[in-house]
């Protein structure tokens, strides 16, 4: 039949070129794809963005604090210097001690850096310049130390061994003033070695630094010179005035002898408590030996203020070991309470110093006089803020 015949042709036909119209479209896809592929590898790829670059500083944390220590001593400060001058013969002395500090940690490249200020407000139980009924003391001090390690700066491993993780340089600067009876200025310089010791992870971090020190100080107490502008003698000499006690020229200067230092930090993290307390709470203990220094005092000056005797110069001014310890309980507070770690610590501690300023407590000044007031023992409480 025609018709069947022609359908059957024009339905041949129309498959024919279906297929044909796929071949092309499959044709012009492959070479549109091939064209593709050959644009883009033609074309630049986009790089990756760079790693951030490393900061300088690793770590770099300023903070503020305030602690409130319960039973300051300032040794030779007799009990009742706040009413009566030179305080009670024989009566021991302690008081509150307010303080505010600033301290500063980084790590870089190759070490590290502390800097530490703090401004003390002292009771009236010891009175500006000794002075009876003053408001009490301030004292401003403050101190830095720097580390550089020996397997930072040699890029190696060499100074990790079975007992250290590594070695280092360490120097640090010490200087300090308080406007009490002595009228002091301390200033030091301490240079040595730091070790950071390989100790089982549950004791935390342990960091000893062996130094040496050298310490120049000048107070007011026997400074009595020749008349200039201003009183040149001590108000606590003659309270107000008057001859030196020795009737001998002291220009109040002490150059003391270098002398060793040994400076031990621990911090350990109560982790075996468990729970977010427990990742909250750490143990952070400071243990200072410092050696004797010598009296600072020259033969000529000396002889100024009296040498020999139980009050004497040399008797009450020799140095004796100093030790220093501070232990103190740390809850990172903004962890437990807001989960956002490092930005504020409270804290409850205790302090212990032994000869303080290198003084005797077996001196006559320390131990009749003034008695105890050589050996500080107060606990305190205190909180820091770290600014992020």
């Amino acid at each position: 039949m025609p018709g069947a015949t022609m359908k059957a042709q024009g339905d041949v036909m129309i498959e024919n070129r279906r297929k044909s119209n796929l071949k092309v479209v499959a044709l012009t896809a492959m070479l549109a794809g091939a064209a593709g592929y050959a644009y883009a590898a033609d074309m630049p790829l986009k790089a990756p963005p760079p790693p951030k670059p490393v900061p300088f500083f690793f770590v770099n944390d300023t903070s503020v604090s305030a602690t409130w220590y319960f039973n300051s001593t300032d040794p030779g400060v007799s009990g009742g210097s706040d009413t009566v001058p030179g305080g009670n013969f024989g009566q021991r002395n302690s008081f509150y001690r307010a303080q505010g500090s600033v301290d500063h940690f980084d790590v870089w490249e190759y070490g590290t850096n502390l800097i530490h200020l703090e401004l003390d407000q002292y009771s009236k139980k010891d009175p500006i310049l000794g002075e009876p009924g003053a408001v009490g003391s301030r004292e401003f001090f403050g101190f830095t130390r720097s580390t550089i390690g020996f397997n930072e700066i040699t890029h190696s491993k060499a100074f990790d061994t079975f007992f250290t993780n590594d070695v280092g340089f360490e120097g640090g600067f010490t200087a300090g003033v308080q406007n009490n009876y002595l009228a002091e200025q301390t200033t030091q310089y301490l240079v040595g070695v730091n070790l950071d010791l390989k100790i089982p992870k549950p004791l935390g971090t342990m960091l000893v630094g062996v130094l040496a020190r050298k310490e120049f100080t000048h107070n007011q107490f026997n400074a009595c010179g020749p008349a200039g502008f201003g009183d040149a003698q001590s108000p606590a000499a003659g309270f107000g005035g008057g001859p030196c006690i020795g009737g001998g020229l002291f220009d109040g200067d002490r150059d003391f002898k270098w002398d060793w230092n040994l400076e031990i930090f621990n911090a350990v993290p109560l982790t075996f408590i468990g729970g977010p307390l427990g990742d909250a709470l750490r143990v952070i203990n400071i243990l200072n030996v410092r050696g004797p220094k010598g009296t600072g005092i020259s033969t000529a000056n000396c002889l100024a203020i009296g040498c020999f005797g139980a009050i004497g110069g040399f008797a009450n001014n020799e140095t004796k070991t100093e030790v220093f310890e501070d232990v103190r309980l740390t809850l990172d507070a903004s962890k437990v309470f807001w989960t956002k770690p490092g930005i504020w610590d409270t804290y409850v501690g205790y302090r212990y110093w032994y000869n303080k300023f290198g003084t005797d407590h077996n001196a006559a000044l320390f131990a009749l006089a003034a008695p105890g007031t050589s050996i500080e023992s107060t606990a305190y409480v205190g909180t820091t803020y770290h600014f992020k």
